[in-house]
């Protein structure tokens, strides 16, 4: 299958805190790019759902990003060690300090 991504993927792992159905979550990221973020977690919103989110750097800045939800992915817990479940946000809003951010990487 052809590869369709625009931008390059780079792996991070930074927390990734947001709410969903009134429930307070945090996951982490697996991969960020500029145009999204596919976010490990336990408990995911369904594709098509818009989520804002708190992204934290690793010099502890908390960044807040909008995006939506395009992708889940559910793997069995005996792969979850290989193969992360989780979902893809597609980032609508992200701020600058983002973008500069995956610069210095």
């Amino acid at each position: 299958m052809p590869e369709k991504r625009r931008f390059p993927r780079k792996r991070r792992r930074l927390t990734v805190e947001f709410e969903w159905e009134k429930t307070h979550c945090t996951g982490f990221t697996y991969d960020i790019s500029p145009s999204g973020i596919f976010v490990r977690a336990t408990r995911f919103p369904k594709p098509g759902a818009r989520l804002c989110a708190t992204l934290v750097l690793p010099d502890e800045t908390q960044l807040q990003i909008r995006g939506t939800v395009v992708r889940t992915f559910r793997v069995p817990s005996s792969l979850a060690r290989l193969i992360p479940s989780g979902f893809s946000l597609r980032l609508t809003e992200r701020p600058e300090k983002y973008l500069q951010f995956l610069a210095a990487l």
